[in-house]
C-alpha cells in the first residue's frame, strides 16, 4: 500500500533514467550549474571592468589606445545598447506602471524558458508517468530556486551584488520578485500534474482526504499565492510599506513552516541553505547595527531635524564624534530608525556628507508615512527660529540608529573621460557628492557637468553648504578642471528679478555666476546627453539620480546616440549609466 500511496518515490534521487533523461533531483543540480556559469561570467566582466579602471586611473586616460580594450569597448556598448532602453510605446503608461528596461525583461525571459525547458527535456508527457515525472522536476526546481530568492532580498550578505556589479536595490528587488513568481509557477505545475497523475485513475478525492502531505502542498501553495500575488504589487509596497513589510516576513516564516512539513528530508537541504543564508545575513547586519549605534551609555547618535523652508522638507544632520566602523563612499545610503518618533521603522536615505565632514547630512522630501510622521513631530515641538534663518521652520533632536551604509556605484568616477550627473530635487544629495568626490580626486576625469533640475527657485536654498564647499574645491583641488553646474528651475515665477533688495542666498548665487548657470524651464536630456557624451575623447559616466521616467529617457538617449555613431562603442561614444530611482 505504501508503494501505490508514494508511487516512484525515488524519483528524486540518482543522476539519470535508464533512457538518459535526468532524475529530477540531478535537474535541480544542473539548475544551480546555470546560474552559476552566469554568475561566474558577471564576475569575469566585473574584474575586467575593475583592471580597465585601475589603469585608467593610473594613466589619468580613458581613451582605450589598444586593441584588447577597443574590443572590449565595442562588446559592452553593444551589450547596453541592447540590454538600456525602455521600448518608447511603454513609456506612455510609465505614470500607472513602471516597466522594466529591456535587459532587465530578456533575464526574465531567458530565466523563465530555463525552467520551462528543464520541465520537459526529455519527457514527452504522453502517458500518466510522464505527468508524475514534470510533477517530481517541478517540486525540486521550485525547491532549488529558494536559495537564489534569499541571495536577491539579503541586504550585508549580498553575494550576488558583489559578483554582479549591481549595488541596486532596485535591480535587485525587481529580480527577487521575478524569480518568485518563477518559484509560484513551478509549484504550480507541480500541484498540477500531480494532481492530474492521481485524476488518471480516479484516485484524486481518496488522495486529498487520507494524504496529510498533500494537503500541506496545497497549503504551502496558498501561502506562496497569498505573498507573490496579492501583498507584493506595487500599490501596497509603495503606499502601505509597513504593512506590507509585517505581512511579508510573518507569511514567508508560514511558508517555510508548511513547506518543510510537506518536501521529502533527502529535499531540506535548498530550504535550510536559503534559511541558513537569511539568518546569518540577519545575524550580521543586527551584530553591526548593535557595534556602531549602541554602547554602555545608550545610542551612540542623535539626529538634528530641521524643517527647511516650504514646511516639506527634511534636514538630518547626525554628528559622529566617533566614526566606529562607519564608513562610507560618495553615493552610499543608510537606513534610518527613529525609535521615539516612529519605532520598528527604518527607511532609506542617501548621504550628502564625507567622512572627514565628521557628519552625516541627509536631504529628504517629506512624503507619506514614516517621513510625514517625523515632520509634524519636529513642527510639534520644535521651536520656531524663521527669524534667525530665513529658510528654517523648526528643528529637533531625536535619537538615532544609523544602518549601513549600503548601494553606491561599483565602478569608481574617476576612471572615466568625462562624468555627466542628472538629478531632480533632492537628488542632489547623491549628484553633489559624486560631484565633490571627482573635484577631490579627479583621476581621467577631463570634463565634469551637473544638471541639476528643481521645482522652485527655493529648493537651492537646502543644499548652499554643498555648494559652498564645490565653490571651495574648484579655488583649490581642481582648479584646472572644466566644469559646469547648470540648475533648471521649472517654476519660472519662482526666479527673483535681480535688485538691490536680493536676500544673502541671492548674493550668493550671484556669486556662483562664473560656475552655476540657473536656467528657468525644463532641461532637454537629448541635447544635454549629446553635447556631454559627444566632447567626450573616453568612455563617459552618466550619474542618474530622479523618477523612472528621467532616469529611463537618460538611458534611451545615451543608447541611441550610441546607434547613430558610425562605430558603436568607438572612443566618444562609450557610455556607462548608474541610476538611483525614487520609486521602485
Amino acid at each position: 500500500m505504501a508503494d501505490f500511496i508514494y508511487p516512484n518515490s525515488g524519483l528524486g534521487q540518482g543522476r539519470f533514467n535508464p533512457d538518459g533523461s535526468p532524475r529530477p533531483g540531478y535537474l535541480a543540480k544542473m539548475y544551480w550549474a546555470v546560474i552559476g556559469a552566469f554568475l561566474g561570467t558577471a564576475l569575469l566582466l566585473r574584474i575586467c571592468d575593475f583592471v580597465l579602471g585601475m589603469q585608467r586611473q593610473r594613466r589619468l586616460n580613458a581613451r582605450p589606445k589598444s586593441v584588447l580594450a577597443r574590443l572590449y569597448a565595442t562588446v559592452t556598448s553593444i551589450g547596453r545598447v541592447l540590454t538600456y532602453p525602455t521600448p518608447p510605446y511603454l513609456q506612455k503608461y510609465s505614470g500607472l506602471v513602471h516597466f522594466p528596461s529591456v535587459g532587465r525583461m530578456l533575464l526574465v525571459i531567458l530565466y523563465w524558458c530555463l525552467l520551462i525547458g528543464f520541465f520537459f527535456y526529455r519527457n514527452p508527457i504522453k502517458t500518466s508517468s510522464d505527468w508524475l515525472n514534470v510533477a517530481y522536476r517541478a517540486a525540486w526546481l521550485s525547491i532549488a530556486q529558494l536559495p537564489l530568492i534569499v541571495l536577491l532580498s539579503v541586504k550585508r550578505l549580498s553575494i550576488i551584488s558583489f559578483i554582479t556589479g549591481s549595488s541596486s536595490s532596485v535591480t535587485l528587488n525587481f529580480f527577487h520578485r521575478w524569480v518568485a513568481r518563477a518559484l509560484l509557477l513551478t509549484t504550480t505545475l507541480h500541484m498540477f500534474y500531480m494532481m492530474r497523475y492521481y485524476a488518471s485513475f480516479n484516485y484524486l478525492v481518496m488522495r486529498l482526504k487520507t494524504d496529510i502531505f498533500m494537503r500541506r502542498g496545497i497549503g504551502a501553495w496558498c501561502v506562496l499565492a497569498w505573498i507573490v500575488l496579492v501583498t507584493t504589487i506595487s500599490p501596497i509596497r509603495h503606499y502601505a510599506f509597513e504593512l506590507f513589510f509585517a505581512n511579508h516576513v510573518i507569511s514567508i516564516i508560514a511558508f517555510f513552516i508548511v513547506l518543510m512539513k510537506h518536501a521529502p528530508t533527502y529535499a531540506h537541504v535548498y530550504i535550510w541553505i536559503a534559511i541558513g543564508i537569511y539568518i546569518a545575513d540577519v545575524a550580521l547586519r543586527w551584530s553591526l547595527i548593535l557595534i556602531n549605534n549602541v554602547s554602555t551609555s545608550g545610542l551612540n547618535y542623535r539626529a538634528s531635524v530641521s524643517v527647511v523652508h516650504d514646511a516639506n522638507t527634511l534636514k538630518i544632520e547626525i554628528p559622529l564624534t566617533s566614526l566606529h566602523f562607519l564608513k562610507w563612499k560618495p553615493g552610499q545610503f543608510v537606513r534610518l530608525s527613529f525609535p521615539t518618533v516612529a519605532p520598528f521603522m527604518a527607511h532609506p536615505f542617501t548621504i550628502a556628507s564625507f567622512p572627514e565632514d565628521s557628519k552625516m547630512l541627509f536631504v529628504i522630501r517629506a512624503k507619506a508615512g514614516f517621513t510625514r510622521r517625523i515632520l509634524k513631530k519636529t513642527l510639534l515641538i520644535g521651536r520656531d527660529i524663521e527669524k534667525q534663518h530665513d529658510h528654517v521652520v523648526a528643528t529637533a533632536t531625536y535619537p538615532v540608529v544609523i544602518d549601513g551604509p549600503y548601494g553606491g556605484p561599483t565602478r569608481p568616477w574617476q576612471q572615466f573621460d568625462t562624468v555627466l550627473i542628472v538629478v531632480c530635487g533632492t537628488g542632489a544629495t547623491y549628484g553633489l557628492s559624486v560631484f565633490r568626490d571627482v573635484l577631490r580626486d579627479r583621476g581621467a576625469v577631463r570634463t565634469l557637468r551637473l544638471v541639476w533640475i528643481v521645482r522652485h527657485y527655493s529648493d537651492i536654498i537646502t543644499f548652499r553648504e554643498q555648494l559652498e564647499q564645490i565653490l571651495e574645491s574648484c579655488g583649490t583641488d581642481a582648479s584646472d578642471l572644466p566644469i559646469l553646474i547648470q540648475i533648471f528651475v521649472s517654476d519660472r515665477s519662482t526666479i527673483p528679478i535681480p535688485s538691490q533688495g536680493q536676500s544673502d542666498f541671492d548674493l550668493f548665487v550671484a556669486h556662483l555666476k562664473d560656475l552655476v548657470e540657473v536656467i528657468p524651464g525644463k532641461p532637454v536630456i537629448r541635447s544635454i546627453v549629446r553635447s556631454a557624451v559627444g566632447e567626450a575623447r573616453g568612455e563617459t559616466g552618466v550619474a542618474a539620480c530622479g523618477s523612472v521616467k528621467l532616469t529611463t529617457e537618460i538611458k534611451n538617449e545615451v543608447v541611441l546616440l550610441d546607434v547613430l555613431a558610425n562605430h558603436p562603442g568607438s572612443d566618444a561614444q562609450k557610455c556607462w549609466v548608474h541610476s538611483e530611482q525614487f520609486d521602485a
